[in-house]
């Protein structure tokens, strides 16, 4: 009685395998799942006949498993990502998946990755700090923010920030931010330039430097126009 009530109704009828090491197993349930080899092997291969409830709930959580890592392959492909972008990204999108601990094979998943340097929040914070400072004129206080948001340790993200800027180029982000800020020709106050720097994340002091940078970048202009007028 006791080996009845372990025993599923459900058993296996077809095994196809796959170069990527994965192996899709048709069930008498009409299902198809997806799971890694070895997992399979693991289990004894069981075939025609019922499968034990227990069997059958690994053969189920090691499927989720698998859309889980085929997912996050799919994340990091696409781009660098931190460990916290991946949990949150993941867990969105396998909500519904409540029957299962779906934190634990994210987790899970993660460390793989994580051992096969698929996933690095050291390498992610490099490359994200890379193109702020390419692509953005943003001050370090708004980058560090934006990797806070991201999950990335102060730490990690200062240790990083420090290594590729210095102040030298801060006090350049600053001045190109302000020449952009006046394109449109509408006059601005002071005070209100500060507060449009302070906002993008750059320090009171390079914020100074950088309003007297300005106004010598300015005034040479006004100067080269008057000689050009000559």
């Amino acid at each position: 009685m006791e080996l009845f009530e372990n025993q599923s109704l459900v058993s296996v009828k077809a095994v196809h395998y796959a170069s990527d090491g994965t192996v899709t197993l048709d069930l008498s349930d009409k299902r198809e799942l997806k799971l890694s080899a070895s997992v399979w092997a693991d289990l004894g291969q069981p075939r025609d006949c019922p499968l034990t409830v227990s069997q059958l709930e690994t053969l189920d959580i090691e499927a989720y498993y698998t859309m889980i890592r085929i997912k996050m392959l799919g994340f990091l492909a696409a781009r660098e990502h931190s460990a916290t972008e991946l949990r949150k990204k993941l867990k969105q999108h396998f909500f519904k998946l409540a029957k299962y601990n779906i934190s634990a094979l994210v987790e899970r998943c993660l460390l793989e990755m994580q051992e096969s340097d698929f996933q690095s929040d050291e390498r992610f914070t490099r490359r994200f700090v890379e193109s702020k400072l390419t692509n953005k004129p943003q001050g370090p206080f708004k980058i560090l923010q934006d990797l806070q948001t991201r999950g990335i340790s102060n730490e990690l993200a200062e240790t990083v920030l420090n290594e590729l800027s210095d102040q030298d180029l801060w006090l350049k982000k600053a001045v190109e931010c302000l020449i952009h800020l006046q394109k449109n020709k509408i006059i601005q106050t002071q005070a209100s330039l500060c507060q449009k720097l302070y906002q993008r994340g750059f320090s009171w002091e390079t914020i100074e430097q950088a309003l007297e940078e300005y106004k010598n970048f300015v005034g040479q202009a006004d100067t080269e126009d008057k000689n050009l007028v000559q």
